[in-house]
């Protein structure tokens, strides 16, 4: 009978030890590329919302057959405004003359917003597989693709 018992608990714990080994790691690695996936629709959802196409104008790009529209800001958010609707940046750096930009990584795009005096001025997408994006600021005459 007490052998029974003590097979039991090396059995339950076997099963743990796998759980602990196995299954937890594979849990905390769907957890983490699941919030890179929403990280990346609100890094898109942003992006659309503060940028807006300048129909007026039309300019040559290196990578466009033809003439395309440049974008600016549709508005200078706060620094607040912007994480509040992103969440926490994975990167703050200040520039020497006190600007801040903040960024953030999803899975396909990264995204850094700058500011001065606490107001967005410029906005840069970038393709995390290509490199290519665009920096857009209040003018979209300073629109810059890469």
């Amino acid at each position: 009978m007490r052998g029974r018992v003590i097979v039991g608990q090396v059995v339950i714990l076997a099963a743990l030890a796998v759980c602990l080994k196995v299954y937890i790691p594979r849990m905390e690695k769907a957890r983490v590329a699941a919030e890179v996936l929403h990280r990346e629709e609100k890094i898109e959802t942003v992006y659309q919302s503060l940028v807006i196409e300048d129909t007026g104008r039309e300019v040559q790009t290196p990578e466009a057959k033809g003439p395309a529209h440049p974008f600016r800001l549709r508005s200078t958010a706060s620094v607040a405004e912007v994480e509040q609707a992103l969440g926490a940046p994975q990167s703050e750096q200040r520039d020497f003359r006190r600007g801040l930009h903040l960024t953030w990584k999803g899975s396909h795009h990264t995204l850094e917003a700058s500011f001065n005096s606490g107001r967005l001025y410029c906005l840069t997408l970038t393709d995390r597989r290509t490199g290519h994006g665009a920096s857009v600021f209040e003018s979209s005459l300073f629109w810059r693709p890469f």
